[in-house]
């Protein structure tokens, strides 16, 4: 390859390859050696003053002075403000007030200019009992119970078959059965009757002798006699067990 070219073929030749999976070329960096918040301590940092605490001073507030509430009011006495308006109110008074005459004055009758009025017995409860003496009279002339057509408006479901129109009966009063005070008692309780006939009317019935005897059965004769024999049933015989039949073979 001439001189005058700068590179060689073998620099200027390019080759293909897959790139790797755990890096790409950049440097290890331990996460232990690796500093914190570099831009803390680059260029010109601002330190803040610090916490504050609490006061009473000016300079927690924005204005240069306080302001207080209602500087240069005068004060004012609700009292005085009463008395002011209760002098102007009696102001508007044409007269002055009324006052009754002192001392007790009695009434005398027929002192007036016209008659005096006539005095009215007016009993309170005079209006109920009016009301009262009208509806029992009216009641009197009432015969039976109010005339009704069949054709009367009537409910729409079926009618109560206990009510009736007519009046009732008048109420029977039951007569009291007399109480006697004291339970009757007799004189004295029964007595037995003499002759010891034990209660009874007539004497008491004789004991009939009657010696004990032992009654025998009745001898039961060969002819008539059958002895009972049990049926015969099934015997029973001698059986190995499997155990001792297994060992002798």
């Amino acid at each position: 390859m001439p001189a005058e070219v700068g590179k060689t073929d073998m620099e200027k030749i390019g080759l293909f390859s897959e790139m790797g999976y755990t890096t790409i070329g950049d440097k290890y960096v331990s996460p232990f050696n690796r500093p914190f918040n570099e831009a803390a301590s680059k260029n010109r940092q601002m330190l803040p003053g610090g916490s504050k605490v609490m006061s009473n001073l000016q300079a927690g507030y924005f204005d240069s002075q306080f302001a207080r509430i209602f500087e240069g009011e005068g004060y004012v006495n609700m009292n005085q403000v009463r008395r002011q308006y209760m002098m102007e109110e009696a102001k508007k008074n044409l007269s002055k007030a009324f006052l009754p005459s002192s001392g007790e004055k009695k009434l005398y009758a027929n002192v007036t200019i016209g008659k005096q009025f006539s005095h009215s017995a007016d009993f309170y409860d005079e209006a109920n009992l009016n009301y009262k003496k009208a509806s029992e009279q009216h009641r009197r002339l009432l015969k039976g119970t109010p005339f009704k057509l069949n054709l009367y408006p009537r409910e729409y479901f079926d009618t109560n078959p206990y009510f009736s129109d007519k009046p009732l009966p008048p109420i029977k009063i039951e007569e009291k059965k007399k109480v006697l005070p004291n339970p009757f008692k007799p004189s004295s309780p029964g007595k037995k009757a003499g002759g010891m006939k034990a209660g009874t009317f007539e004497a008491y019935p004789s004991h009939s002798a009657d010696p004990y005897v032992v009654k025998l059965e009745k001898e039961i004769s060969r002819k008539d006699a059958k002895i009972f024999h049990p049926s015969g049933g099934p015997k029973s015989r001698p059986v190995e067990s499997i155990m001792a039949l297994n060992v002798r073979r």
